[in-house]
């Protein structure tokens, strides 16, 4: 009787109670468990909590949550326990995930920026990049644009090479994993550190130039098992469309104009007028009234709203479990995303599969296993340049085409026939006639043991194993553009590319811990790494197949074109060491050294990479925590570090000259073998990219931690850069890669974090971050000032930058254009011609007429024009960054997110490549509305006459070029016309999200339940014309930036999602 009635008392035992943080708001998903049993709870929205103890535990609850230590708290006959977390247990043991370890924040020396799994939970996105864009200060990610699977440019503080790579370097659980943000799923992620200054990257030598992304995964945690299933659904949307011409009778004149300039007028009239022959009576005189009789209500087809103006559905499951006890900890994690483009056959489908185990098998040794695997499907290859296609199509078909056959059919054989300068297949039946595949799959399987001893050591063994291999196919059939213009030599065709790569990497550590006399810490660490990757690939191109049937399925009577293979691989082995001292948590000292030996280098395979930081902790000193000012600035550390890093992302063996296999002819007799040396000599003396930073920052915490601010300035010089240098003539060779470039990085960063209001139900906090970097040359090879970089083509909007000794990375070059020549320009002779009044710029060649573009003067005189390239503009921001509003009401929250982008240009090459050079292309309105006249309705012809052009084009000096031939070669020149201000500030989120109540969630058995609506890319404010200010580099994120050519818009989207915990 007496057991039964103390198991009915146990039974009845409830503890209730509300966690808070250390300004007093409340903490939801703090896991309370009562010690010495598996009996866990989690607090609500709310922070509330209820936990019905058990006879056989102890009486005692544990509190853990992320960021805090694990509080202990005696029950002591309490029935209602409302626990409170102090602002120093956060502040000391907030931890940061660096190189080979972690650190507590507190005493951390170098310059991190960390961004946690709530920051990337609060954007549904279909990877990490998406969410990771404007979260982090130094941190500059630029989606390649909107197409499922697209790619990015990512770099840390400007990236540190000018021709080599500037990606930074990813490290997953303490390996490295290229382009991990694009491969980890979002959902499994725990937090990511971007480590910038000499401190943090030094330990990773060789490798560490570029910045280090080091991404923690989650992992299974103590106490009661837990399930959570997170969902959203998104409805994608085209979030502009570009102003094009969209009024037949106004397309067709224009049509008319440029023909007649061109000398097609006959070309015009088999589609346009009936083909009409212009000998007729009244061809000419008549050709603007039959227009308008004809065309006034015509149909004018929007090819935007057509092949973009529907809706993309993007979907994402994942479910996760984590289980585990004092000794062993287990997740598994599932994610499967579809995300379908706005165009037809451009879509992406990922299915990832995570799971980890730690286990402490006795007590001070632990082992751990972390295994993945990611199958990524893409439709269209992560990319579409064909915008450019789809905004020049004809909006009106004339006596040709009727509405249907102009959007269903094949336009491009007939239309080019007629204009060989109509380059502009119908994309609707092109992206179903020509197909892309990009599938990759990944494979990731990494296990450690450690071991404590001695008290003070940890050794660590792990070994990392990973596999990746992709395949690529592309299949035109009898409908593509390939096969309409060479049905013979190409005809239907296809590639085929398969690429496979593995890798594996083993580190050892020894880890010391030891405080010596409560004041002196020390902790050292020293290991060393072995790297290795080999990787394959092979590809064949097929031309002539005989059906289209079975595609790619069948290649047996195809024509192999053309085939490559390849083989390389490449390693790395390191040893390093760093050692930390701190003495009594106010004065901080890491110095670290690492010797990399790379395979990549023959002469000078080694390098030696060693930093030094200090930091001081001014608000523990007695006189700052003995003064009222300690009141009001509660936390104030200053840092500064210094080191030397490399960079090693070149290609391999150029320390090799290679020989290729060629066919000599004797005798005019092909067939014979023969051995020549490559053009590219090799250079054994190649050394690092050499990068040497200097590192001063700031982090201050004000009103009682409200308010924190860590700002930074930085230094970074390169030496050494690796360029491919032109070799005299006199070698044999033409190019050599040298060390012979250097450049400099300087910049400023702040991160703000503000508790605006807090109270027990409302809540408002901003995050914010501005970072400020300039790209500076240095020097370049003997005797050179500047290096050019063009990017585009005549037709597809062309811009050179350049890279001069002494200037700033990012310089546009091009010609300076300065509106037309306008009548005022020009006097008018008796016999009817034209001359150009004293001090007009002259053209490079010829004599100008109204409405030809004119360029600035660029010679001595100033008087002329003679196609010297000027600089017209710079793609480089002044500052980048984004600003985090997050809001709290009782169970409802809202968080806007926005970023910016301020003092870039951008080349327009979209627009460039839309300026009128083909009959039977449609222009944007503002060239359509606004161009300069030269047929005279009234005739039908051109006219000379300054008087009639005046009259024809009231407001010439406003007005844009004319359609003449001169004009269609003077629009593939540079101009400062397509330079746009790119500035932009985009409201990219907006989530209003509800967490139910605790009360309800009792009820159907969940401990925590979520919905949420979000709109991603609500709007830009920006002076930007085209699709979208935020664009990539042309070549190289360093040198090229700004350059927009014709690529897939990004979508708005709207966003149902729910997390569920069970």
């Amino acid at each position: 009787m007496f057991l039964l009635s103390t198991s009915f008392v146990w039974g009845q035992e409830v503890i209730k109670g509300v966690v808070y943080d250390e300004v007093g708001s409340p903490i939801s998903n703090v896991t309370i468990q009562q010690k010495g049993t598996n009996n866990t709870v989690l607090s609500d929205s709310k922070g509330a909590y209820s936990i019905e103890l058990q006879p056989a535990g102890k009486l005692s609850l544990v509190y853990s949550f992320d960021g805090y230590p694990n509080i202990e708290e005696a029950v002591s006959g309490r029935k209602v326990i409302n626990f409170t977390y102090k602002k120093s247990e956060k502040q000391i043991d907030e931890v940061v995930i660096i190189g080979y370890g972690k650190v507590k924040k507190s005493d951390l020396t170098g310059s991190v920026s960390s961004v946690s799994a709530k920051d990337l939970a609060a954007t549904p996105a279909m990877n990490a990049l998406q969410a990771l864009q404007g979260r982090a200060a130094g941190l500059n990610i630029v989606t390649a644009g909107g197409a499922p699977g697209a790619s990015a440019n990512v770099t840390i503080r400007g990236g540190s090479s000018i021709t080599q790579s500037s990606d930074p370097l990813y490290i997953v659980d303490g390996f490295q994993m290229d382009n991990a943000l694009n491969v980890i799923n979002p959902n499994d992620i725990e937090s990511i550190d971007v480590l910038k200054g000499a401190s943090a990257i030094a330990i990773y030598g060789a490798r560490g130039a570029n910045g280090i992304i080091v991404i923690k995964t989650k992992s299974g945690k103590k106490g009661r098992t837990t399930i959570n299933y997170n969902s959203f659904m998104s409805f994608d949307m085209l979030s502009k469309k570009l102003d094009m011409v969209s009024n037949s009778e106004q397309y067709v004149k224009y049509q008319y104009e440029m023909a007649q300039l061109q000398g097609k007028t006959t070309q015009w009239s088999n589609v346009f007028d009936n083909s009409l022959g212009t000998d007729s009576p009244g061809f000419y005189t008549g050709a603007y009234q039959r227009i308008a009789d004809r065309y006034g209500s015509a149909y004018a087809l929007d090819w935007q709203k057509k092949m973009l103006g529907g809706s993309g559905l993007t979907q994402n499951q994942n479910i996760n479990f984590s289980v585990g006890n004092d000794k062993t900890q287990a997740f598994i994690s599932y994610n499967y995303n579809k995300q379908d483009g706005l165009l037809q056959n451009y879509s992406e489908t990922r299915n990832s599969l995570r799971a980890n185990i730690n286990s402490e098998l006795y007590k001070g040794i632990r082992v751990d296993f972390n295994t993945m695997f990611n199958s990524t499907s893409t439709n269209g290859g992560g990319a579409y340049s064909g915008m450019k296609k789809i905004l020049l199509q004809p909006i009106n078909g004339g006596t040709l085409f009727s509405e249907d056959q102009l959007f269903n059919t094949q336009t491009f054989t007939d239309l080019s026939a007629l204009d060989s300068s109509f380059d502009t297949e119908n994309p609707f039946i092109e992206t179903s006639a020509s197909t892309i595949n990009k599938r990759t799959r990944t494979f990731v399987a990494n296990a450690g043991i450690e071991f404590d001893f001695l008290n003070s050591f940890t050794w660590r063994t792990a070994g990392q194993y990973s596999w990746i291999n992709s395949k690529s196919t592309s299949f035109s059939d009898q409908n593509s553009r390939a096969y309409l213009t060479d049905p013979v030599n190409t005809g239907i065709n296809g590639s085929i590319a398969n690429a496979e790569t593995y890798r594996y990497q083993i580190t050892n550590t020894l880890n010391y811990n030891k405080t010596f006399g409560e004041k002196h810490k020390v902790s050292a660490l020293v290991g060393n790494e072995i790297w290795y990757e080999e990787s394959e690939g092979n590809s064949m191109k097929l031309t002539k197949f005989p059906y289209p049937n079975f595609g790619l399925d069948d290649i047996t009577n195809a024509t192999v074109a053309d085939k490559d293979t390849d083989r390389a691989s490449v390693s790395l082995i390191s040893y390093f060491m760093r050692v930390n001292y701190s003495y009594d948590n106010r004065y901080l000292i890491t110095g670290t050294l690492r010797n990399d030996g790379s395979s990549k280098f023959k002469n000078f395979k080694w390098g030696y990479f060693p930093s030094v930081a200090l930091a001081w902790r001014t608000s523990q000193e007695n006189f700052w925590k003995d003064h009222k000012i300690n009141n009001i600035v509660n936390d104030l550390k200053l840092r500064v570090e210094y080191g030397v890093v490399g960079n090693n992302g070149i290609p391999n063996n150029l320390f090799r000259t290679n020989v290729l296999l060629t066919d000599y002819p004797i005798n005019n007799t092909q067939g014979n073998p023969a051995y020549v040396t490559s053009s590219d000599l090799g250079n054994p003396d190649l050394k690092w990219e050499e990068l040497r930073t200097t590192n001063l920052g700031i982090d201050i915490a004000l009103f009682n931690n409200r308010v924190k601010l860590t700002s930074e300035w930085y230094n970074n010089n390169v030496n050494g850069m690796l360029f491919q240098s032109l070799l005299p003539v006199s070698t044999g060779y033409a190019r050599q890669y040298q060390n012979i470039g250097a450049m400099r990085n300087r910049g400023m960063e702040f991160t703000l974090n503000t508790v605006n209001v807090k109270s027990e139900k409302f809540r408002w906090t901003t995050d914010f971050n501005i970072s400020f970097n300039k790209s500076y040359v240095k020097s370049l090879e003997n005797g050179q000032t500047s290096k050019t970089f063009s990017v585009g083509g005549n037709r597809t909007g062309m811009v050179t930058y350049y890279a001069t000794v002494g200037q700033e990375l990012g310089d546009m070059y091009g010609y300076v254009y300065q509106g037309i020549y306008t009548t005022d320009d020009f006097t008018q002779n008796p016999d009817g011609s034209l001359s150009l009044k004293p001090g007009v710029v002259k053209p490079a060649t010829g004599t100008p007429k109204p409405g030809d573009i004119k360029f600035a003067a660029d010679n001595e005189a100033g008087d002329q024009f003679t196609r010297k390239m000027q600089k017209i503009g710079n793609g480089t921001p002044d500052f980048i960054g984004g600003i985090s509003n997050n809001f709290s009401y009782k169970g409802f929250d809202l968080t806007v997110f926005m970023k910016f982008s301020v003092g870039n240009d951008i080349y327009n090459a979209t627009k460039h490549s839309l300026s009128p050079y083909a009959l039977y292309q449609n222009v944007p309105s503002e060239f359509g509305n606004n161009y300069y006249h030269l047929i005279d309705p009234n005739t039908g012809q051109a006219t000379t006459n300054l008087i009639r052009l005046k009259e024809l084009n009231p407001d010439e000096g406003s007005s844009l070029w004319s359609l003449s031939n001169t004009n269609t070669g003077y629009i593939t020149y540079p101009s400062s016309y397509y330079v746009e201000d790119g500035s932009y500030l985009r409201i990219a989120q907006v989530t209003l999200g509800y967490s139910f109540p605790k009360e309800f969630l009792s009820k159907v058995m969940l401990s925590n339940a979520r919905i949420y609506f979000t709109v991603n890319n609500l709007a830009t404010i920006t002076g930007y014309s085209g699709y979208d200010p935020e664009v990539s580099a042309g070549s190289g994120v360093t040198v090229t930036p700004g350059y927009d050519s014709s690529t897939y818009p990004r979508s708005r989207s709207y966003v149902l999602g729910i997390n569920l915990t069970f």
